[in-house]
């Protein structure tokens, strides 16, 4: 599901799957960019999304607390309106 929560910002939620485990899952998403591009002539957007795992929810937590069970996720994405 999306969730608009300002002019360029959402929160995304869907079901992430790692090692067997499926956990729900929230992304902090910004668009960064909407427009056409200059080369393809074609509708063009960008987004940042970011969220925090634990990787004791997916059982890969070996070596805890010596390896932060944290993990900050970014993702960046370029997409063009499909034809």
């Amino acid at each position: 599901s999306i969730d608009v929560t300002g002019e360029n910002t959402a929160s995304i939620t869907g079901d992430l799957t790692l090692n067997g485990v499926t956990k729900s899952v929230v992304l902090a998403a910004t668009l960064n960019q909407a427009g056409m591009h200059p080369m393809e002539n074609k509708a063009w957007a960008g987004f940042d999304a970011t969220t925090t795992l634990l990787r004791s929810d997916y059982n890969v937590g070996a070596f805890a607390p010596f390896v932060s069970d944290e993990v900050a996720l970014h993702i960046s994405v370029e997409a063009m309106k499909a034809d």
